[in-house]
């Protein structure tokens, strides 16, 4: 199959697509929850006849056997929704109050469905095998790793995965060498001190001083790495205190870090907890860090990316494939995937202000232009088959 005739059979599927997509954003789950959603892939993929099984409690991973394939080449949807409520007025409007499909995972699920759809039909003419991973709880808990550790990569030589981007227009696609997404790790700090009574500050250790220096001092943590590196520390959360007239025995912090290279997550991680055990014990306090290990930073392979422009080219136009110039410092956990195979990650516009379809993802008006459904469809069958 050539791009042309991929692109068609693709076109030929497009008002099953929006009508596979809608059910899903009809009926969005939460991460872990999405056992409606299972359902509805199982018995999809019962209809192609395409062998799966569950796992990750929520997920699915189904294969086709290409005719004497040695390579086995991965999609990946994840499935899950996100707690807002839904203010679009529209037919296939989220029937689950409070939850919604604000991030285009139902339009994940729905794209990949396709693929499985048509290659199941091709089968006789795949020179690879073919897997399928519908993956729970992108959003939350990063379902990607409990896929990886009952076996959704065994065997799998490269992965792909796509999102749909409501920043750029329906027709193109954005795709960026190395570093796409951040990695993340949750901060937490306890400063110690020893209370006492406000009018008599020296019989007491004031955390609330302490945690100011200390927050004061942590920006030079980022401001003094290699200045061609990236890295976010933010404190979001910070609580002391039981009165305005008591010196503060306890102040908690909470917050994130997000970098791109992993030995730059490691180093500031390092410089900041030299800091959070130094620095209070000069000021007669005590810190106490913990950090507990996010999502990995999303790296793609060059040449997967290569690969993935080559194939948007063929399918939508030169002029619409378009190299994403900044990494994105949010986290996306298909770069699990990627710490252990070669695969891409790329994105696929939906954005259609003609439509009134221009929301911002994780927002109660966010939508996409279908019509790009079946544009997923074809470049990812495209990429299955260039391997």
């Amino acid at each position: 199959m050539d791009s042309n005739k991929i692109l068609e059979l693709a076109k030929e599927i497009s008002p099953w697509l929006s009508e596979v997509r809608r059910d899903f954003h009809m009926y969005p789950e939460l991460g872990m929850e999405e056992l409606r959603t299972q359902r509805k892939i199982c018995e999809y993929l019962d209809e192609f006849g395409i062998l799966y099984k569950k796992m990750a409690k929520t997920g699915v991973v189904g294969e086709i056997k290409g005719k004497g394939a040695v390579k086995t080449i991965a999609l990946r949807a994840d499935m899950d929704a996100l707690p807002i409520l839904e203010k679009n007025h529209v037919s296939y409007r989220s029937k689950n109050n409070g939850v919604m499909h604000a991030c285009g995972h139902d339009a994940h699920t729905a794209i990949l469905l396709g693929a499985a759809k048509i290659l199941s039909e091709k089968q006789d003419e795949l020179g690879v095998n073919v897997r399928f991973i519908f993956q729970p709880a992108e959003e939350t808990v990063g379902g990607a790793e409990p896929m990886i550790k009952e076996g959704a990569l065994e065997g799998v030589d490269a992965i792909f995965g796509l999102h749909v981007s409501s920043e750029i227009e329906k027709g193109s696609v954005e795709y960026r060498y190395k570093q796409m997404n951040a990695s993340s790790d949750s901060i937490e700090i306890e400063i110690r001190g020893v209370s006492a009574h406000g009018a008599y500050p020296g019989e007491g250790v004031d955390a609330i001083v302490i945690t100011a220096q200390l927050i004061t001092a942590m920006q030079s943590i980022v401001s003094r790495i290699d200045a061609r590196d990236s890295a976010v520390l933010t404190m979001g959360m910070i609580a002391g205190g039981t009165a305005p007239n008591i010196i503060a025995d306890s102040v908690k912090l909470m917050g994130t870090l997000r970098t791109l290279d992993p030995q730059v997550r490691k180093l500031v991680k390092e410089k900041l907890r030299v800091l959070v055990e130094t620095l209070p014990v000069s000021m007669g306090g005590k810190g106490i860090l913990k950090i507990e290990k996010g999502y990995s930073s999303l790296i793609n392979d060059d040449k997967m990316v290569d690969l993935v422009k080559r194939n948007a080219v063929d399918i939508l136009g030169v002029g619409n494939v378009l190299e994403k110039e900044k990494a994105n410092m949010g986290v996306e956990d298909f770069g699990y995937y990627l710490e252990k195979i070669p695969g891409v990650f790329f994105y696929l516009g939906v954005k259609n202000e003609k439509k009134g379809i221009a929301a911002s993802a994780h927002n109660g008006f966010f939508d996409i232009d279908e019509d790009a459904l079946h544009l997923g469809v074809a470049i990812q069958i495209l990429n299955v088959l260039s391997v």
